[in-house]
């Protein structure tokens, strides 16, 4: 393989702060130098133009479908729609239609990503079946190389099960991913607790439901020892939770999807199933809670919580329909949105896209650094376009971002030093 260089591109790196127009050559997989005037005679090179190069995304939360679903979502199909979106490395998570609770289909689904242009990295389902009553083999899970483990979109409501769940994962240094959601005020609700949704007659989920849910997973981990995971925190309560948590020394990270920090209940008044989704979206307060945490380092990772599923399960009164979105291939527009807003600047907004993930997984990648895996993504920053979901490269069609109009797109994304997407062909 040919060394590449890159130039004239304004280089973005989270890890280091950097944010300054530079080359930087990539040679046998790695990054070879960062600096001005590197490139050899026999490099290849790339005139970036300008454009932002930033490490390739790491999202720790994507779903797929069970092979027998008919024109469901593949692990093929799924690395082709993420590439388009910068992702370099995606965690696939457990759902109820496929649990991952068993190591020999961690190692099955491993083998069958080998040959991705994209990394894939698996997310064990922490019980079995996610019914919360059985724990899974988590020290044989965490030996087939389960990234870490997870209850998917359900919380556990008995606190001895928790208990024997975070004490058994912190024997393997486990991070436990649960939802932030009171069991009892979580069971079949479909938005966030307001006026709107009390005159629409809609069951709800007040934002306390995260507080208590975080205050009591925490207090176990710290019970525990264990290594905590809030997934996917959308309310200012659960923001204040974990802030609490985390100066009482307890080992708490935290994630936040991107429908939360981009969208909010407003989005879901007009009761479009297409934002039906799993949290709910919560009030504009809550929103802007998020993004302060994102800033301030409490919310590690950023997730695109890319949820596919067939249309007829979405195309329901919303009620009745099947919570989740597809969003990978819309993680980095929408993510670049509050950059435009002036909400956050670029290099907060990258870092939990790149070294926030890894240095919870503890992964060389989403960094820009001698010796660092040549796993980069090219950005137009300012470019604009429309998100056409029947345009969509996942298998799937469900979207709360169709039509949505972006501000900047990925223009090329580089796995292990090779080029895995160009959007010029």
């Amino acid at each position: 393989m040919s060394a590449i260089t890159i130039r004239n591109a304004r280089v973005v790196d989270p890890a280091s702060g950097r944010d300054e127009l530079a080359s930087l050559r990539v040679e046998n997989g790695l990054i070879a130098e960062i600096g001005d005037g590197i490139a050899q005679d026999e490099d290849h090179i790339i005139d970036a133009g300008g454009a932002i190069l930033a490490p390739a995304f790491i999202d720790l939360r994507a779903a797929i479908e069970p092979a027998f679903t008919p024109g469901g979502e593949t692990l093929d199909s799924l690395a082709r729609a993420a590439v388009m979106g910068g992702i370099g490395t995606m965690v696939i998570s457990p759902t109820r239609d496929m649990p991952m609770d068993r190591p020999e289909t961690i190692t099955g689904l491993r083998a069958a990503a080998l040959p991705l242009p994209v990394r894939a990295l698996f997310c064990g389902g922490a019980t079995m079946g996610l019914a919360g009553e059985t724990l899974s083999e988590l020290g044989l899970m965490a030996a087939c190389g389960a990234a870490f483990v997870s209850q998917g979109d359900c919380p556990i409501a008995d606190t001895v099960t928790l208990r024997n769940l975070l004490s058994y994962a912190s024997g393997f240094e486990l991070w436990v991913a649960c939802p932030p959601r009171d069991s009892g005020l979580f069971r079949q609700t479909v938005a966030t607790e307001s006026e709107a949704a009390a005159r629409l007659g809609l069951a709800t989920e007040p934002a306390v439901s995260e507080r208590m849910a975080i205050d009591r997973d925490a207090s176990l981990a710290e019970l525990t020892g264990a290594r905590l995971m809030i997934d996917r925190v959308s309310t200012h309560d659960g923001v204040e939770a974990i802030s609490r948590a985390r100066k009482r020394g307890i080992e708490i990270c935290a994630t936040a999807s991107i429908a939360s920090l981009v969208l909010n209940a407003v989005d879901a008044d007009g009761l479009d199933p297409a934002f039906r989704l799993s949290p709910p979206l919560r009030h504009e307060e809550d929103r802007q809670a998020l993004v302060a945490a994102i800033e301030n380092g409490i919310i590690n990772a950023v997730v695109s919580d890319h949820h596919p599923m067939d249309l007829d399960r979405k195309a329901q009164p919303f009620s009745d329909a099947a919570s989740g979105s597809i969003s990978i291939e819309t993680l980095l527009a929408a993510m670049l949105g509050l950059v435009h807003e002036e909400e956050l600047d670029l290099v907060s907004a990258l870092r939990p896209l790149t070294i926030g993930p890894a240095d919870l997984l503890g992964l060389p990648q989403g960094r820009l650094e001698t010796g660092a895996p040549a796993d980069l993504v090219l950005i137009d920053g300012d470019a604009p376009w429309v998100f056409d979901a029947g345009n969509s490269v996942s298998a799937r069609r469900n979207s709360a971002w169709h039509n949505r109009r972006f501000q900047g797109r990925v223009l090329m994304t580089m796995v292990d030093g090779g080029i895995v997407y160009n959007l010029k062909g």
